[in-house]
Parts: C-alpha cells; structure tokens; sequence
C-alpha cells in the first residue's frame, strides 16, 4: 500500500514488525510495513519457492501435507487480523477527524491478508494437481512396464487360437498406452497453465518466482519426454512383432487349409476307389487318375511355404534392390510355376464332375485358397517390379539428358555451318560476338547436362551391360560432336573478340590521334610570365604522344594476331576471308602513316616552340637538349 502524505515530503518505509509460520519443512515470513500512516501485509519470505512442485509423487505430497498445515495456522490468525480492523475502526469512530485514514488502513490491510491467503490457497492447488500429474505419470509409467515385459515374454505358436489372442493382447496393450500418454499429456498442459496463471496474476512478480515457474515447468516437460521416448520406442517394437505374428497367423491359416484340402483329397480318392461313379470302369478309372494328378498338384502348397520363409528370411538381410528385384523374380517365376497346373487340372476336374457334387465344392474351396495363397506371395514378391520401374524411370532420366544435348547441337550446327561474317563496325561486331558468348554459354550448359547423365549410369546400379552400353554409345557420340561445337565456337570467339577489340583500340588511337594534331598545329605565343603554364601544355602533350605510342603499338599487335587467327582458321570459316585481311593490312597501313605524319609534326612543333621562346629561354632549353645528348 502506497503512502501519501503533503506534496514534497518524502515518506519513509519501515518494517513494523514480521511473522514467521512453519508447518514441517514450509515457512512463509509476513512483514508488516509501515508507510506514513499507512500500513500494509508483504509475504517477505517463501521456503519453499511458491512454485516448487517437487521432483516425484512421494516429494509432492509432503510439499502438499506442510502446505496444508501451514495454511491452517495462518488461518487460524485470521481472529487477530480482524481484531486489528475493528481497532481500526473503534479508533476511527474515536478521531471523527481522521477517520477516512483509519477506514482506508483498515481496507487495505483486509485486502492484504485476504490476497496472501489467497495466493497460498493457489499454492495449495497446483500441489494438488501437480499431484495428479505424477500419478498419471506413475500409471503411465507402470502400463510401459508391462507392455515391454509382454513383448519380451511372447512366445509365438504355432496355432491359429493363441496367435490370435496374443494380437488381441497386442491391441489391448496399445490401447491402454495411447490413453494413458493422452492423460498424462492433457494433465501437463493443464499444469503448466496454471503456473503460467499464477505468475500472470500473482500481486509480487519478483526473478525468484519466475525462476521456479521455469523449473517447474523443465521438471515436468523432462518427465514427459522421457517416458513420451520410451513409448514410441515400445510402439515401433509393438508394431514389428504385431506384423510378424500376423504373418505368423497367416501361415498358419493357409497350413490348417492345406491340411483339409489333403484330408479331402485322400477322402476322396479313397471312395472313388470303392464306388462306380462313372457310366463305365474306364471313366472311373479315369476320374481316380486326374484326382491322384490333382493331389499330387495340391503339393504346391509345400512350395508356396517354402517361398513364404525365404521371403521372410530376404526381408531381414537388408539387401540391395537389385539382387532384391533378382530373387524376388525367381520366387514369383517359381510361385507360377508349381501352381499354374495345379489349377488347371482343378478347373478340368470341376468341368467333368457333376456340378451339384460335394466333391467339386471341395475342390473349389482347394482352388480359392491355393489362389488367394498365390495372390498374397505374388504381392510380396514385388521388389522385381520396383526394380523395373525405377530403372525405366532412371533410363527415361538420362535419355531426357541425352535429349536435351541433341536438341542444343541440332540448334547450334547450322549456325556454325555458316561462315563468319566480320563487321567492319564496331557496333555490328560486338551484336556478333554477343552471339557467339550466347552459344558458348549453352554449349557450356550443355556438357552438364552430359556430366548428369555420365553421373547417373556412373553411381545407379540399376543399369543392365546393355543399357549402358547403348547409353554409352549415345553419350560418347553426343560429347565428341559437343565437342568439336565447342572448338569451333571457341575458335570463332578468338577471332571476334581480336578484332572486337582492334576496332576499339583504333577509334582510341584515332581520337587520340585528332587531338594530338589539333594541339601541334596551334601556334603559341611565348612570354616569359606564361612560362609556367606554357611548360605544363608541353609537358602534357608530351603525356598525350607517350600515350599515343603506346596504344599504336597495342593496336598494332591486336591487327598481327587478328591476321594470324584468321590465317589459322578452317577454310570457309570466315567470309570473305582474303577482303578481311586486305581491310586489316589497309587499316594498319594507315595508323602507321598517321603515326609518322604526327610525329613529324611534333618535331615540328618543339622546333618551333624553341624558336618562339627568349634568348635566355632557347639557351636554356639548348642545354637541356645537349644533357640529352650526352
């Protein structure tokens, strides 16, 4: 509570007096604080933090037990609080003048004692439900503990009963694990929120309070993944073993079939031996024959068991799909096999007996579970089909790559079948060197796309020797006609980029070369106060025909090594071939006359300077020339 007192005058706080409740290993301390002449209740001090829950049940519950023996003292202070508030109010009805004090001291102390009452019932609370949440823990834990004692202690059989009462146990198992793990997940949730609650609404949120809020809610998040771990371990084992006793089952099923298939049978040959079923001895005799070749068919029963174990057996190597795919391939040639005349003859065998027979339905019941045992294995026996599918995909994948590189050499071709046709403009060679970058860029891209294919028949071993090879055969083709696109392209882009290049450098030396005539044929005037900025022009032009030089020598050397690209070219590969080096010797030819009539004048010109400058100056700049001689 907040005192308040005349503006400007600071009130001091002090502590009246303290009271200190312990009920086992639980102490709260109260502070009575005075301000001014306000007074208020303050919860000094909490061991344990307000928010401990405890580490396991047996720790809640005596947390829960002093709790609830320290709440039961405070309350039984509830009788000196009040007598406080009616002193209160007694002292108000006495002092008419300050009774407004006395009446708002007395509802701030009410208020005080009922929040710290109500804060410790809160307390009181999450004991309670942070309770609940160990024995749901404890349940949970408990159901694991049988569920992994029951999946050690199976023990399979080998007849149909028990195995199906072990998947009964199997589901009733998973069952009661899933609704144990729901509540104890909603009951931690419900915990949390509670101790996000309390923190929200608590009147003192202070760094000890939310220190146990947070380890709090580590302690009971650690606790429920752990066992959240230990229940997905147990269900993916659950899982496993449920499968493998269904196959078990299965098995089963189809023996105890056979076994009443063969009774049949040997029943049956049996009374076709002692009874004239058909219109003469023959056609008895005839009928016993085709049962004794379909009973001896029915033995295909023991094969198709024999296909189910080593099913079993190449499901736990872990092998690799392509010897996988090969004796899955053998199994379903072999299920086909031992079972196609088997059915055949049965078939026969219904069409020729009477049709309202107790024997053809027994023999209809023979051919639907041979069947159904046919169609269950064939099914299993798949990896083949995989196998196949993967390797049409991975061949559809590289003959897609292989495609994609025709395409761009049957684009690229025919503009390289077409000679060069080199621009005497700067503007026009450059739009066809751009070209040319264009090409060797997918001509670039392109090899990837051989690289990927190469990679795929490199690392799958889906690929059969002939797949490669014919695949190899295309690639190899494929990379040697890329190949020479490239050199070509290659070849070509030397050549433009020479002469891209020589153009420009000549437009430089030609710029450089108007400028440098314009300065030389100005006349200058030579007086001694323009002496400073008449040295720096000189100097300058001087800069200018240095520079001059050295970019006629560049372009120089671009033109001889533009001539000997296109001397070193194919034949037919530039068009106009014997034009193009006339044009280039001209060009040359040119910057050199313009280079020795520049520097003729600028003989000239020095000499000419010379003369217009002093005596004292010409004297001056004699002697420079003879140093230069020396």
């Amino acid at each position: 509570m907040s005192g308040q007192g005349s503006p400007g005058v600071e009130l001091s706080t002090t502590t009246v007096s303290s009271v200190a409740v312990q009920a086992g290993d639980s102490k709260i301390v109260i502070a009575v604080i005075k301000c001014g002449k306000w007074i208020q209740l303050q919860l000094a001090e909490s061991q344990p933090n307000l928010l401990e829950i405890g580490s396991s049940q047996d720790e809640t519950r005596k947390l829960l037990h002093d709790h609830e023996l320290l709440l039961a003292k405070l309350k039984a202070l509830e009788d000196q609080v009040w007598g406080l508030l009616q002193e209160a109010d007694k002292t108000a009805e006495e002092n008419k003048d300050q009774s407004q004090v006395y009446d708002a001291m007395a509802n701030t102390l009410g208020e005080a004692w009922a929040a710290l009452v109500s804060m410790l019932e809160r307390r009181q609370e999450l004991l309670r439900l942070t309770s609940e949440f160990f024995e749901n823990a404890l349940e949970f834990a408990t159901k694991i503990d049988q569920a992994e004692d029951f999946l050690q202690n199976t023990q399979e059989s080998e007849s149909a009963e028990p195995l199906r009462s072990l998947l009964q146990l199997h589901e009733h198992h998973s069952k009661e694990l899933l609704e144990r793990s729901l509540a104890l997940l909603n009951k931690s949730q419900q915990l949390t929120e509670f101790i996000e609650k309390f923190v929200c609404e608590g009147p003192n949120v202070n760094p000890e309070l939310i220190q146990g809020a947070h380890s709090s809610c580590l302690k009971i998040d650690s606790l429920l993944e752990l066992l959240q771990d230990r229940r997905r371990q147990l269900d993916k084992y659950l899982k496993q073993q449920r499968q493998e006793l269904e196959q078990v089952l299965q098995i089963c099923q189809w023996d105890q079939q056979e076994n009443q298939v063969t009774c049949w049978f040997q029943k049956t040959i049996r009374d076709l031996q002692q009874q004239h079923l058909g219109s003469s001895l023959s056609d008895n005799e005839e009928l016993i024959r085709k049962h004794k070749e379909l009973m001896i068919k029915a033995k295909a029963f023991d094969v198709l068991g024999r296909v189910e174990a080593y099913l079993k057996l190449l499901k736990s190597e872990g092998l690799s799909l392509p010897v996988l795919a090969a004796r899955h391939e053998e199994l379903h040639r072999e299920i086909k096999d031992c079972t196609a005349e088997a059915l055949q003859k049965g078939r026969a065998l219904i069409s020729e007996v009477d049709s309202c027979s107790s024997r053809v339905t027994g023999i209809r019941e023979m051919i639907g579970c041979i069947q159904s045992r046919v169609d269950h294995l064939t099914e299993q026996c798949s990896a083949h089909k995989e196998f196949a599918l993967k390797k049409q995909q991975l061949i559809a994948s590289v003959e897609g790559y292989l495609r994609k590189v025709e395409i761009t050499i049957q684009k690229i071709s025919p503009v390289l079948s077409n000679p060069i046709d080199v621009s005497s403009s700067l503007s026009e060679s450059k739009k066809i060197l751009s070209k040319y970058l264009e090409l060797d860029i997918q001509t670039k891209e392109t090899s990837h796309e051989l690289e990927a294919a190469a990679k795929i028949m490199t690392e799958k071993s889906e690929f059969g020797p002939d797949e490669v090879a014919s695949l190899s055969s295309q690639a190899k083709w494929l990379e040697e006609e890329l190949k020479i696109l490239g050199q070509s392209i290659g070849s070509r882009l030397r050549i433009l980029q020479t002469h891209v290049a020589f153009l420009k450098s000549s437009e430089e030396v030609e710029e450089q070369s108007q400028s440098l005539r314009e300065f030389y044929q100005t006349e200058m005037s030579w007086k001694e106060e323009d002496d400073a900025k008449a040295k720096y022009w000189c100097d300058s032009a001087e800069k200018q025909w240095q520079l001059f030089l050295k970019k006629t020598f560049f372009t120089q050397d671009l033109g001889l090594e533009f001539l000997n690209l296109i001397y070193m070219a194919q034949e037919n590969e530039i068009l106009n071939v014997k034009n193009e080096v006339h044009i280039m010797g001209n060009t040359m030819e040119n910057q050199k006359v313009e280079k020795e009539e520049l520097s003729c004048l600028r003989v000239a010109w020095q000499v000419k300077t010379i003369e217009n400058k002093p005596v004292k100056q010409q004297w001056g700049a004699f002697k420079e020339q003879l140093k230069k001689v020396k």
